[in-house]
């Protein structure tokens, strides 16, 4: 089980603090005259990248130590599938997810990324406006262009939280060095699980090289405090539903027998509210892959499926008014809530594919870009989401402009999810869209329109001029399982524990 692993230093001041990973994002104005050079540049970049990660050779990326993936991205007009909301010029986006604790974290990463970069960021934001000339380029100068066009995430999250750069490194090299040893050692049928586990502690200690594997790697639980937290304002919510019940079954006897709907109110009513002012109104969209732009789709996989790992970059226009800005914004709250204090153990809705995602909201709040890095090909990670959170992902997306029709946010969504959790009843979720008995409202919709979604996720899809991860050999599966080898290592197991362990390799 071959894994590639490339040597990194991470000089992290107030080592015993945990690492924790952090967005980066600066948008920076293209000169127009220059936009031919920039993409020249990043093209050639990219093709010498490519190149030597396929030889698995070292790469000037790889000096950078706090990153786990980075990515250039030219946003324009023509980016845009709709019409933007607001008019847009030529931008070069810079995002980078990347390692760092204490207060400085930023800063310590700003200052590996134009030191170590120095001829990538030169050459390419000299093709930006009010970037330093020549004579005035220096750490400092670089650092403040680019903290200049810092924008802030909405929502982001984190399939491995806690894991640095370096430990994933290590661990992969460790989980490798078990693996040749358990293939070149011969064992006993008989050999009972904690000897053998026993036996690879062993081998390990005998490594000064994995000195660093005696002491238990640190793994992020669900942030129980935060999350209730959070979650008496929805509490909230509905005690004030109660009350208001127990006012009305008071004062209006006999009650009627749909009274108990006062008790979730607020929340009933805004999505009441979103269905018959908003969703009733949108037009159904009707585009398929088999109209999608070609040219358009050729450029999308041309830096596709090169590595286990792969990309996705998106830009939408949000629908206009402040309802549905406000519903996103609810939903962007819900989903950073839930990504940093629950889907802390490497799947996102019961996605196990993801190593991060975020959302990005650009342009005074008009238009949303959406970044992954995830595991498979790009029909594998949305046929995922259909199918473990269509409803989700309809929820968010249904605020943007020209999304799959579908009526109550999509949550109706669920209940084929839940369903589906009982053996022989469903075999997945319907990949179409529902409609309620004898009318034309769509009760799923969105994402579950399984063949107008797929179409509009590719046509609103953009090209990733630049992409990067030093780890990309690994799944975030191989990730989490790793830290699991390397802690399970240190412990007295079970002979029923050692044998899973050794089901890990």
């Amino acid at each position: 089980m071959p894994f590639l692993v490339e040597k990194l230093q991470f000089n992290i001041q107030n080592s015993n603090d945990m690492i924790h990973q952090h967005p980066f994002i600066t948008l920076s104005e293209v000169k127009e005259d220059k936009l031919d050079i920039l993409r020249t540049r990043l093209e050639a970049i990219r093709v010498e990248l490519q190149k030597k990660q396929l030889a698995e050779e070292p790469v000037e990326f790889g000096k950078v130590s706090t990153l786990h993936y980075g990515r250039w991205v030219i946003l324009s007009r023509d980016s845009f599938r709709d019409e933007p909301a607001v008019p847009v010029g030529i931008r070069l986006v810079l995002t980078t997810n990347y390692d760092g604790v204490g207060e400085d974290h930023q800063e310590y990463h700003l200052t590996e990324l134009v030191t170590k970069l120095t001829k990538y960021i030169d050459d390419l934001y000299e093709c930006c406006i009010d970037y330093p000339e020549p004579g005035e380029r220096t750490e400092e100068s670089r650092k403040n262009f680019l903290k200049k066009g810092m924008i802030s995430t909405s929502a982001f999250y984190n399939g491995a939280p806690g894991r640095s750069v370096t430990q994933i490194h290590q661990e992969a090299a460790l989980h490798q060095h078990i693996w040749k040893f358990l293939q070149n050692t011969k064992w006993d049928e008989k050999t009972p699980a904690v000897e053998i586990h026993r036996a690879i502690r062993q081998e390990v200690d005998s490594n000064p090289e994995f000195a660093w594997s005696k002491e238990k790697a640190g793994v992020q639980g669900i942030k129980w405090l935060p999350f209730l937290g959070w979650g008496s304002l929805l509490v909230l919510l509905l005690v004030l539903g109660l009350v208001f019940f127990l006012i009305m079954w008071k004062v209006w006897p006999p009650f009627p027998s749909w009274g108990w709907l006062l008790v979730p109110g607020p929340v009933l009513l805004w999505i009441l509210y979103i269905f018959l002012f908003h969703e009733l109104w949108d037009k159904k969209v009707t585009l398929s892959q088999s109209e999608l732009d070609d040219k358009k789709i050729d450029e999308l996989k041309k830096v596709e499926d090169f590595f286990p790992q792969n990309q996705f970059t998106q830009v939408a226009v949000l629908k206009p008014g402040l309802s549905r800005r406000f519903n996103f914004w609810l939903w962007m709250f819900r989903t950073e809530v839930l990504a940093g204090c629950v889907f802390v153990k490497g799947k996102l809705l019961n996605i196990p594919t993801i190593h991060f995602a975020r959302w990005v909201r650009i342009d005074h709040g008009k238009h949303v870009l959406f970044f992954s890095n995830f595991d498979g090909n790009w029909e594998q990670y949305l046929g995922d989401f259909i199918d473990q959170s269509g409803w989700g992902l309809t929820a968010i997306f249904s605020n943007t402009v020209n999304f799959p029709k579908t009526s109550f946010m999509g949550l109706l969504g669920i209940i084929p999810v839940v369903l589906g959790k009982i053996p022989g009843l469903f075999n997945r979720v319907p990949r179409m869209p529902v409609t309620f008995p004898g009318t034309n409202i769509v009760l799923t919709g969105g994402a579950y329109d399984e063949e107008h979604f797929l179409a509009w996720s590719r046509s609103t899809q953009i090209p990733t001029q630049l992409w990067y991860c030093p780890y990309r050999h690994l799944s975030i599966k191989n990730i989490n399982n790793n830290t699991k080898i390397r802690n399970e290592l240190r412990e007295d197991l079970t002979e029923a524990q050692a044998k899973l362990f050794l089901k890990r390799f």
